[in-house]
């Protein structure tokens, strides 16, 4: 099968499990990158490893003609932040990681933990001109626990997308024609800087939903007029006695008192980036 790919290096598993299973990548699509918090090295060296052009301009319709027109049976596209065009005859796929038609939008990963659920998935989808709206393909949930982070759901969500794909691309024809429409759903907007912040006096369940959500991309802990970077820690209920907000070693590691328990930190850091733990 002769493809097309948009996306970067989060769900990069994907473009190698396409070609894994017998597809054909014609072109390559991605979009320029911090290279702190996202990554494009891993999709851009596969397209030059094999000679593939590839741009990290947006795609356009007459992107999509053009392949359409030398060949190209589908586009697939796996965290790719630019819209793609409808207005085109080729075929154009999303893996999406949440289970649709529940968390639609940029990140749902935090925001399933954010709001305590047990369940999460992922998707393909055909692209409609809604956003994460189209028709399902296939999907396949997964639980999520307590003591599931950003980290954990995103190692998940890595291992599980790449079959997932493998699967579509081995039966297209046959679920495009099937393919399930969503009906009602929900999106999630991306968590404001407010959603990411907490203070060590406001409830057990909030903090550690919080910390968890942002587990390696990093919450803030406000302290009076400091700001702190969690980049990761861990929230331990009982035994806090003292005030909160106040600062304790154990063991070398810094913890803060919080309403009813510690917050533990692995990794921080200063508001003005410094490390801290």
């Amino acid at each position: 099968m002769k493809i097309a790919y948009a996306g970067f290096d989060l769900l990069y598993p994907c473009l190698e499990a396409l070609e894994a299973a017998g597809c054909e990548v014609m072109r390559v699509f991605t979009y320029p990158t911090d290279n702190v918090y996202e990554f494009n090295r891993q999709v851009t060296g596969f397209a030059e490893a094999r000679g593939i052009p590839w741009t990290d301009a947006r795609v356009t319709s007459a992107d999509l003609n053009a392949l359409w027109e030398a060949g190209c049976e589908a586009l697939f596209s796996a965290g790719y932040i630019y819209r793609i065009p409808v207005d085109t005859p080729l075929r154009c796929a999303n893996v999406h990681p949440a289970l649709l038609p529940l968390g639609r939008g940029p990140w749902p990963m935090p925001c399933t933990i954010l709001r305590g659920l047990s369940e999460s998935g992922v998707t393909i989808h055909k692209v409609a001109a809604g956003l994460d709206t189209g028709d399902i393909l296939l999907q396949e949930p997964f639980p999520v626990t307590g003591q599931d982070t950003l980290e954990t759901m995103t190692e998940t969500i890595r291992a599980l997308a790449p079959r997932l794909a493998a699967q579509v691309v081995q039966s297209f024809d046959q679920l495009w024609e099937k393919a399930v429409p969503q009906g009602e759903g929900e999106y999630w907007k991306e968590p404001t800087e407010e959603e990411m912040t907490f203070t060590p006096w406001d409830s057990l369940e909030r903090v550690d939903r919080i910390v968890r959500a942002f587990a390696g991309y990093g919450s803030f802990l406000r302290l009076g007029e400091e700001t702190l970077t969690v980049v990761r820690g861990e929230v331990i209920p009982g035994g806090a006695e003292a005030p909160p907000g106040t600062l304790r070693l154990e063991h070398g590691i810094p913890q803060y008192a919080l309403k009813g328990g510690w917050l533990r930190l692995y990794e921080s850091q200063t508001h003005e980036g410094g490390n801290q733990a």
